[in-house]
């Protein structure tokens, strides 16, 4: 938060900004029609998807789909927030739940948790060209619900059929992800909005690694 205007229960410690950008809500379809947020500033994180909501410990699956803010380097920590100040770079333009966030008072964040949330469609014109794009990675390419993705890895009987499942829905994906790239120019943080993050990023967590032989990207477990 920015100096002086915090609230004055904010100890100013940054782990709300490091947990993660804000998921947006209706209230902040004005911060993109200003450009204060633009859609390279994004990430649609889709249904079926492990997320954290609010203050949450452990991330669950996602019901339906949402935009939150992106991360900054290799993790989620908000990228609007400034670790040498401790403070947020668009604090007078933040969107709705970071102004209700208060880790002291979780009453007012918690209240709007998962309702009213912006998506892809909401930003996107009907006679938008991306609009298709986003409509044939949806159809073609869904996340798969990874709560069930996580079970079934854990059983020894299935793991095997379900790596080879999922190498199969990653390649897909990643093929799509390369012509949509040729044929849009899209650009890193454009496909992110686009098309949210690749499969394979989204099963990094559950100890899927992705490898390349001579017979192609191939799926394995990490080591435990």
């Amino acid at each position: 938060m920015e100096a002086g205007a915090a609230r004055s229960s904010c100890k100013r410690c940054g782990s709300c900004c490091r947990q993660g950008g804000p998921a947006l809500h209706s209230g902040d379809a004005g911060l993109l029609r200003s450009g204060s947020l633009r859609r390279e500033h994004l990430v649609t994180v889709r249904r079926g998807e492990l997320a954290l909501a609010p203050l949450a410990r452990e991330p669950e699956v996602v019901a339906a789909e949402f935009l939150k803010v992106r991360g900054q380097g290799g993790d989620w920590c908000c990228m609007f927030y400034d670790h040498a100040t401790r403070g947020c770079t668009i604090y007078r333009q933040r969107p709705l739940a970071c102004g209700l966030l208060d880790c002291s008072r979780p009453e007012e964040i918690l209240a709007i948790a998962g309702r009213d949330l912006l998506t892809r469609f909401d930003c996107l014109a009907p006679d938008d060209p991306l609009l298709a794009l986003v409509r044939e990675h949806e159809e073609q390419c869904p996340c798969p619900d990874l709560g069930l993705v996580r079970a079934r890895l854990q059983a020894p009987d299935r793991r095997q059929d379900t790596l080879h499942w999922l190498t199969g829905l990653v390649r897909h994906d990643l093929a799509l992800r390369s012509r949509a790239a040729a044929r849009y120019g899209l650009s890193v943080d454009l496909e992110l909005f686009c098309l949210g993050r690749p499969l394979f990023q989204l099963l990094a967590p559950l100890g899927v690694v992705t490898r390349e032989s001579a017979a192609g990207l191939g799926l394995h477990l990490r080591p435990a």
